[in-house]
């Protein structure tokens, strides 16, 4: 049975496939067309889809208790859920708040952040400090963080908080790893310098980027650059994890690489791996103290904050993912699409570069390994060719300083075998070839 399509929810005026079922990595259309989800739609699928464990726990809260409202009601999952959290948070006495979405989480950081000021008796800190390329969010807080195209229609209404360049972000530029360091590091203290550490109350940024760069993982030394930084001018450091987090990465989080306590973390997406919307924040000791101390402890949140059937299935996914020794297939498989990449890489003129870390893998195109320079419009014109031979990935067109990085980025479930693997390689060194030159 078919019906019009009136929802603006699925890119109106475009004629998409009708999903009907899916499993592990693959979804199946209304057609019957096999898909080979190599980017878990937008980075979400950490178990892929419709994993046993999952639906199972889901299945089993839906019977019990679907909503508690936070101010009426604790519930048994959130009460789990947060002392897990608390297990593989990267801070110390980690806290734990949770919301529905990505952009609900950084709106949550940031209340938190002014508001520990406040209580602080420092109400002048309410500046906030965020890099360019990169990406927070769609509501209006969180998109004033970010660094992305996705700014322009609303430039009018939002704060220009991405101020400092990641490093690592432009491959043209010619600097070394140690004065890459140098330079990402002098970005974020001159931001913090300008803006007065007195009114800035956050930095924000992402480990290893995800939707604005496709994967640029920063040069050894830089978060414990940054971390050092917030503690000299006194201001807190947040990490969004909303795409690394949960062993996408071959690690719980993407700061575990480095070994780094931000003071505050952001996580959704592979929380419940797509089997219900869901996110949340991990927090330090230290800022939860104050907010335990307070009359209205934290008073912001959202109608679904905790909401039961999430905190259950991501309670499930934690113990999925340690149970199967998923951070090691994570790190193992991502070692095998790594070199495969590389492998392709080497026999196209176009990818300028192959960077990632476990399972989130990115590939930067260019017109020539020369120059450099942005392959115009290709990652539009790569992911389609990938889907011409029923493979997904994730295009990440991102403005950095005149120029439009071109990149896509892969980040199959952390239970992909060497097999999938190898599959997602020949067909996006098939849909590469394809890529037509300049």
């Amino acid at each position: 049975m078919t019906h019009n399509d009136y929802s603006l929810t699925a890119s109106p005026g475009r004629k998409l496939p009708v999903a009907t079922h899916a499993s592990g990595m693959r979804i199946w259309d209304r057609d019957g067309t096999e898909w080979l989800d190599a980017c878990g739609g937008a980075m979400v699928m950490s178990l892929g889809h419709c994993h046993p464990r999952l639906v199972k726990a889901a299945q089993d809260q839906l019977e019990k208790l679907t909503f508690t409202y936070r101010f009426s009601f604790s519930n048994e999952p959130m009460i789990e859920l947060a002392g897990l959290i608390r297990e593989i948070a990267p801070m110390d006495r980690g806290w734990a708040f949770f919301n529905s979405s990505g952009s609900e989480s950084v709106e949550s950081a940031i209340h938190l952040a002014l508001l520990y000021w406040q209580h602080l008796g420092k109400p002048g800190k309410t500046e906030l400090i965020s890099r360019y390329p990169s990406f927070h969010g769609s509501t209006l807080g969180a998109l004033g963080l970010s660094g992305s195209r996705w700014r322009q229609g609303f430039e009018h209404v939002l704060d220009d908080n991405p101020v400092a360049q990641a490093p690592n972000a432009d491959i043209r530029s010619g600097r070394t790893e140690s004065e890459e360091l140098a330079f990402g590091l002098q970005q974020i203290e001159d931001a913090l310098v300008a803006r007065g550490p007195e009114n800035v109350a956050a930095v924000f940024l992402e480990p290893i980027s995800g939707a604005s760069t496709a994967a640029v993982v920063p040069p050894d030394g830089y978060l414990e650059g940054v971390r050092a930084l917030c503690d000299r001018y006194e201001v807190l450091m947040i990490c969004d994890e909303t795409v690394t987090g949960f062993g996408r990465t071959g690690q719980w989080w993407g700061v575990d690489h480095w070994g780094v306590q931000p003071d505050m973390l952001s996580f959704a997406k592979g929380v419940t791996s797509g089997v219900t919307p869901f996110s949340g924040l991990a927090i330090s000791g230290t800022i939860a103290d104050v907010f335990a101390a307070a009359p209205e402890g934290f008073p912001y949140g959202h109608t679904y904050s905790g909401n039961p059937v999430g905190c259950a299935v991501a309670a499930e996914v934690i113990r999925t993912i340690r149970d199967d020794g998923l951070l090691e297939n994570s790190t193992e498989m991502g070692k095998r699409l790594h070199e495969g990449l590389v492998e392709i890489a080497g026999s196209s003129p176009h990818i300028g570069q192959v960077r990632g870390r476990g399972l989130l893998q990115g590939l930067e195109l260019v017109t020539d390994k020369d120059s450099l320079e942005p392959l115009a419009g290709s990652s539009y014109q790569l992911a389609a060719l990938a889907r011409d031979r029923h493979l997904m990935i994730y295009s990440c067109p991102t403005p950095l300083r005149g120029r439009v990085i071109e990149a896509v980025m892969l980040a199959p479930p952390l239970i992909v075998d060497a097999h999938d693997v190898d599959e997602i390689v020949n067909r996006l060194g098939d849909a590469v070839l394809a890529l037509p030159s300049p």
